[in-house]
């Protein structure tokens, strides 16, 4: 294991993620989405509590619909992306979490509303799983070994960074236009985000995950840095 300075090490990440237009493409996307999710999760709470009237045991009870969405995220993931491809579900991922957080927005202050948090939830859990699994797995798999850490990091903070922003914009738009705008604005920019990155040929096109070449390891065959 080698002692690398951060600055040197953070540098040599930007770098290398700058240089491949899949991680830039999917640095771009997950952030926005981030940023949607930020701005729902700050107000889907309060719409549940004040709109829909539901206790903090209906609250929880709701949640085990975010359970049972990753669950079956988990289970037909893999047939998902063996029929439509890797960077296809990366795509859906976004669409499904948009359409759960638009069917809130739209949900009426009665049973079929409740219904409508648990959808939410629901629709949440599978795509933030398809988001998840697909986007780790198509990182790693164009980032030679040595460069896994510093990869890595460099997408984490790229990632979470609109996340602030969009929790700022998701309660300024609850206080001063309503919990439904916010909800909107989430789901219509996740479903624009859809829309936009599947037209991306670098993502769209990604049917498995890529193999590294040779040329591509060589580089970094020397460097020692853990993954």
């Amino acid at each position: 294991m080698t002692n690398r300075p951060f600055w040197p090490a953070m540098r040599e990440g930007l770098s290398f993620v700058r240089g491949h237009p899949l991680l830039i493409a999917m640095a771009t996307c997950v952030g926005i989405w981030h940023l949607c999710n930020q701005a729902a999760m700050v107000v889907q709470i309060l719409f549940a509590t004040r709109q829909l009237g539901l206790s903090e045991r209906g609250v929880g009870l709701s949640y085990v619909a975010l359970g049972v969405g990753t669950i079956v995220a988990s289970g037909v993931g893999y047939r998902v992306v063996r029929r439509v491809g890797n960077g296809p579900t990366l795509v859906l991922g976004f669409a499904v979490s948009g359409v759960g957080w638009l069917a809130l927005a739209a949900a009426p202050e009665n049973a079929l509303g409740v219904a409508a948090y648990a959808f939410m939830l629901l629709s949440f859990g599978v795509g933030a799983v398809f988001i998840t699994i697909n986007f780790l797995s198509l990182r790693q798999s164009v980032t030679p070994a040595p460069m896994l850490g510093r990869m890595t990091s460099t997408m984490r903070w790229l990632i979470l960074l609109p996340a602030g922003p969009g929790a700022l914009l998701g309660g300024w738009l609850g206080e001063h236009l309503g919990l439904r705008v916010a909800l909107g604005f989430a789901g219509t920019m996740a479903i624009l985000l859809s829309l936009a990155a599947g037209r991306l040929s670098v993502i769209r096109s990604v049917r498995t995950l890529p193999t590294l070449t040779a040329e591509a390891v060589t580089p970094y065959s020397s460097d020692q840095e853990p993954a």
